[in-house]
């Protein structure tokens, strides 16, 4: 760290301004580690009094570190609402400048779960832009919903901010917020986001919304073994039992390859979904189970797929033994009986390395 880097830290302003004297081009001298300047230096330090001074000094205010940071980015991440504010207020920081990660001071606050920094941002409401999408097409309501927080979820989506927030707009995997809401499990999060629309158009669509694999909000609690999840969608919107995604499955099949057995169970006997129900290549919900290694047994009616492979070969190719056993002694197969092709479940055994 070099001594005009060390005197920003500490605030020392004598120091600073001798250096600055003597050394003009130190103005400007980029961290080695992080590429940051004396200005970025001291707002990461909260030192306000060096940042007016360098200011005065003509240092550059659009100055960034290795990350694409600049010193709005710092100030968000750091909690250092009197430098925003500073910054702000006499204009010299754009507030919807991006990062590498294309993420605004708006994805940073809530990546770095700053509440008041956050609220203080969309009090600017006229200038912030609430919907720019990052690098992944995550807005900041994304991540928000992503990383479980509950009190950010229901600020951003506040009534105040309806008019601009698009809380149906999708990622570059095509899922809402909801999407991310409900993958993390997390029913307090889905329930704020749902609120917040409730009664409205928005709300019915955000229920229906799919991603790019076809996966409605209930094929993604049932794939993530999210029960307490996947209840309250039901109740809010029971029709959502029925969806199908892109490949023909629907929520059994999803709720299979989770290896949630209650809500397999729950789908048969509360929702009467079919298990012998196949998707576009004949694949049952037990064909899915029999992969798992930590799947219970299910009295589900064997069936092959359009290649000949029965839920034994699939147990075989997977290494399950519980289930290669269960299968044998429970239903009409063999490790004899071919596919198509010829291939046994003995075939499988081997290619997964299974004694």
């Amino acid at each position: 760290m070099a001594p005009i880097h060390l005197a920003c830290k500490k605030g020392r302003l004598n120091l600073i301004q001798y250096i600055i004297k003597h050394i003009p081009s130190s103005l400007e001298l980029p961290h080695s580690k992080n590429g940051r300047t004396p200005f970025l230096i001291a707002v990461y330090f909260n030192q306000l009094e060096v940042i007016k001074y360098l200011i005065s000094n003509k240092c550059h205010l659009s100055a960034t570190d290795d990350e694409g940071s600049g010193a709005v980015h710092i100030s968000v991440e750091r909690g250092h609402l009197n430098v925003l504010k500073y910054l702000m207020d006499n204009d010299y920081c754009n507030p919807n400048a991006t990062n590498h990660q294309d993420r605004t001071p708006l994805h940073v606050a809530v990546a770095a779960e700053q509440y008041e920094i956050l609220k203080f941002l969309l009090t600017n409401k006229l200038s912030i832009l609430i919907n720019v999408q990052d690098n992944h097409g995550n807005t900041p309501l994304h991540l928000a919903c992503m990383w479980r927080q509950t009190r950010i979820v229901s600020l951003l989506s506040s009534a105040n901010l309806s008019s601009s927030i698009n809380i149906l707009i999708t990622n570059k995997k095509g899922q809402t917020p909801l999407h991310l809401a409900v993958a993390s499990g997390h029913k307090d999060t889905t329930e704020a986001l749902l609120f917040s629309v409730t009664g409205s158009s928005t709300h019915h669509d955000l229920l229906t919304a799919t991603d790019t694999k076809g996966c409605t909000v209930f094929h993604i609690a049932c794939s993530n073994d999210c029960i307490h999840v996947f209840r309250y969608l039901c109740h809010v919107y029971p029709q959502g039992v029925n969806a199908m995604d892109n490949r023909g499955r629907g929520l059994l099949h999803a709720a299979c390859e989770g290896g949630d057995i209650e809500i397999v169970k729950e789908l048969v006997e509360k929702y009467k979904l079919d298990p012998k129900s196949q998707d576009k290549k004949g694949i049952t919900c037990l064909h899915l189970l029999t992969k798992r290694k930590r799947a219970k047994k299910l009295s589900l009616k064997i069936g092959d797929v359009a290649s000949g492979h029965t839920p034994l070969h699939y147990a075989s190719c997977s290494d399950n033994i519980c289930m290669v056993c269960y299968l044998i002694e429970t239903f009409p197969c063999t490790p004899d009986d071919p596919d198509n092709n010829g291939y046994t479940s003995v075939h499988g055994a081997c290619e997964a390395g299974s004694m």
